[in-house]
């Protein structure tokens, strides 16, 4: 069982990371960021539900595509582009997507679907003091080599890196005025 490992935090222009940890424990890579950022819940939580458009996220996501739609429960076809050192991979992720009252977001990946043996995560946006918290947690195994030793580490530090870049980029975003943000 891998130690805690704690990354430094990124500058945030206006948000605030409060935590994040990266975990590699028997092939699972466990994420938790937690952040409060300048920005409305409500806008935050409608770009992370626009799952036709989540490649505004990040660089990272090549395509996403809604598949199929019956409010709480989404199927969502995500691609990611991305290097790890000098090892690049593109991931396929097929997702079961339920949108759970109270600002949470549950995601399961369909590993016959998908690059990944198993994933699941969880996003949870509300609220607090004036600013926004989300926090995302996240448990992954992928299904794809990694060198090993140098692997699980360069994984790691990209999983943190780009959860974080999310979250900022979701902070940009929600205080973009509604009509800038749609281009």
């Amino acid at each position: 069982m891998a130690g805690l490992t704690f990354l430094p935090a990124p500058a945030v222009p206006a948000g605030e990371l409060l935590d994040t940890n990266v975990d590699f424990v028997d092939d699972h890579y466990l994420i938790h960021i937690d952040m409060l950022i300048e920005a409305d819940p409500e806008r935050v939580y409608d770009y992370l539900t626009d799952y036709d458009r989540l490649d505004r996220l990040s660089p990272d996501i090549t395509q996403s595509e809604l598949l199929y739609a019956n409010h709480p429960q989404y199927r969502v076809r995500v691609i990611t582009t991305g290097c790890i050192g000098p090892f690049c991979q593109t991931i396929e992720q097929v997702q079961d997507v339920t949108e759970l009252r109270s600002g949470y977001i549950l995601v399961k990946v369909m590993p016959a679907m998908s690059d990944l043996r198993y994933g699941k995560n969880i996003w949870h946006i509300r609220a607090e003091n004036g600013r926004t918290r989300v926090t995302y947690s996240a448990d992954v195994v992928p299904d794809f080599w990694l060198p090993p030793i140098i692997g699980p580490l360069l994984f790691k530090q990209k999983l943190a890196t780009e959860a974080e870049n999310v979250i900022n980029t979701l902070e940009t975003l929600a205080r973009t005025p509604p009509h800038a943000a749609a281009e």
